[in-house]
């Protein structure tokens, strides 16, 4: 069921099998693979059920470090989380994500894509995504040639994106956890500190506040938290004591890491023709493809270079009324009736002819045609080099709840910089010779600039402050998301990522939710036998005992 924390009674103790804090993408995920079992589950969510401005206001951080927009502006405490402002790009992690680079150091995870591969099947459903091929197939499935750049320094990936229906957690999910039984999602309850055992091995309990209520108790088995990448560190620090809760190793907070997205080009509009051909987003079966050039693995190791994409930009111009289009289907996505402005009606009147456009070349051509007129941007967008020093800590500052507000103190440590300037001179040599027109390049990176060449800013994907690791010494969660010294603490997020490779992250941090529901399943079940069995070894010895003084009466 979906209800307030303000509409259980106080005198009812709140207490599951699972405690889940946060609802978006991983926590409503992780709380659907339990629907209908025999398990209780409970999931605590800041927000309310549609986005307010009391609820955001919690969000507020300060911001230390290079800018970083994302920090309030890619967050949202409501039911959903951020997929409610998601673009619903889908793409899993490729090898040379995960693994270990002697260029960049603290580099690679403790496991490759094949451990993921089974889950992102699992995933594509929920969203409706149709799956693989992601590479170079994609482009004969779409009927396409690819284009004719250099396969020795390049390869080809296609996102898929999720439809607008299934794009928003809480609305794809909401009538299978409306009716589980099971399952109780609760509303403005906002956890302010998990609380650990004596010994510190082993969480107690949470505590949790609804505006206006007084503090309670919720107490599990096992905890997950899923607060995303900036909240997530930011509860675990500001719980337990002087240093938080399962920070023993200090790293709590450490390795936050972002993707940057930078205009690192501007296309010559004589090859707008041609830029269209292969560049504008196609269908197939519902599904939209875009696509995305990376450098091989070769290419990556003979430069030394982070994981990067690029991929065209279609500048769409306010005159055509697209983007007020855009508004109203991103209010739909929140779960809002779009109904247009006096202004925006207007605008999208002046666009019809070119609304008429791109629904014919949908329904006809399966393609967003892109705009007739407007820049031709190359976007290319770096993964961040992990860096201790790049990190989420406390403000001495406090919410209104009390709890100290996050410090999103962002570090870049110059090698992003670098593989955007370099990876874009290489491509723009390349692109030209594959007839796509010349490349205005990137000269220099500036993060304080906006809408120029050179403009680079976050993009609203947290990672890499609960990192996970092999080792205790390395990380704050082992290979199955739980904590390193906390026996029943886990962390399902964006913030386990050690690395964060370049593929957007929620359809993995999706894959690594329904990867740990079945770890728990496996645990709780295992315990539960434990349990029976130290019952039943208690029950035998009592009636061995009580045979044993039988036997001994005299007759």
């Amino acid at each position: 069921m979906i209800r307030t924390l303000a509409e259980v009674p106080t005198t009812q103790p709140l207490a599951a099998d699972i405690c889940i804090i946060g609802a978006g993408a991983a926590g409503l995920a992780l709380a659907s693979e339990f629907a209908n079992t025999h398990y209780r589950v409970v999931v605590l969510e800041s927000g309310t059920a549609s986005r307010s401005g009391d609820s955001d206001e919690l969000n507020e951080t300060i911001v230390a470090g290079v800018p970083h927009s994302g920090s309030t502006e890619g967050r949202a405490r409501t039911l959903g989380g951020a997929t409610t402002l998601w673009g619903g790009q889908v793409l899993p992690l490729r090898e040379s994500e995960t693994r270990s680079r002697p260029w960049v150091p603290h580099s690679g995870w403790p496991f490759g894509p094949a451990t993921l591969e089974p889950y992102y099947r699992r995933v594509e459903p929920l969203l409706g995504t149709p799956g693989p091929p992601y590479g170079d197939e994609a482009w004969g499935l779409l009927g396409v040639p690819a284009p004719a750049l250099d396969r020795d320094r390049y390869l080809y990936r296609f996102s898929q994106w999720a439809p607008l229906t299934r794009r928003n957690m809480a609305l794809a999910l909401r009538t299978e956890l409306k009716s589980s039984r099971n399952v109780d999602v609760l509303l403005g309850a906002t956890v302010v500190n998990v609380v650990p055992a004596r010994d510190g091995g082993h969480v107690a309990h949470v505590d949790i506040v609804a505006a206006g209520g007084k503090p309670r108790q919720v107490r599990a088995r096992a905890y997950v938290v899923c607060c995303g990448g900036i909240e997530t560190p930011r509860l675990l620090l500001a719980s337990g004591g002087r240093r938080g809760i399962a920070n023993r190793s200090g790293l709590v907070g450490r390795f936050f890491q972002d993707h940057i997205s930078c205009i690192a080009g501007v296309i010559s509009e004589q090859s707008r023709s041609a830029v269209r051909r292969y560049f504008e987003p196609r269908y197939r079966g519902g599904a939209m493809y875009t696509c995305k050039i990376e450098p091989t693995d070769r290419a990556l190791t003979e430069h030394g270079l982070l994981n990067v994409m690029a991929h065209v930009k279609f500048e769409i111009p306010e005159a055509l009324g697209l983007l007020e289009l855009k508004r109203m289907l991103n209010d739909v996505q929140r779960g809002r009736l779009p109904i247009p402005s006096l202004r925006s009606a207007i605008a999208m009147t002046r666009g019809a002819a070119e609304f008429a456009r791109l629904a014919f070349a949908r329904a006809a051509l399966s393609r967003r045609a892109a705009p007739t007129r407007g820049r031709l941007l190359l976007m290319v967008d770096v993964e961040q080099a992990p860096n201790p020093d790049s990190r989420i800590r406390l403000a001495d500052e406090t919410d209104r709840l009390g709890m100290p507000k996050a410090v999103v103190d962002w570090r870049l440590s110059g090698l992003e910089t670098r593989t955007i300037t370099q990876f874009t001179a290489m491509l723009a040599r390349d692109w030209e010779r594959a007839g796509l027109g010349t490349v205005e390049v990137v000269r220099e990176v500036d993060f304080a600039a906006c809408d120029v060449l050179g403009a680079a800013r976050d993009i609203y994907h947290h990672m890499g402050a609960t990192r996970l690791s092999e080792s205790p010494r390395d990380g704050v969660v082992d290979v199955n998301l739980r904590s390193h010294e906390v026996d029943n603490l886990y962390v399902a997020s964006g913030s386990v990522f050690p690395t964060g490779g370049i593929a957007n992250p929620t359809f993995t941090i999706l894959a690594l939710a329904l990867r740990l529901a079945d770890r728990l399943k496996v645990v709780l079940a295992r315990d539960n036998e434990s349990a029976s069995a130290h019952s039943f070894a208690a029950t035998t010895d009592v009636e061995r005992r009580e045979r044993r003084k039988t036997s001994s009466r005299p007759p």
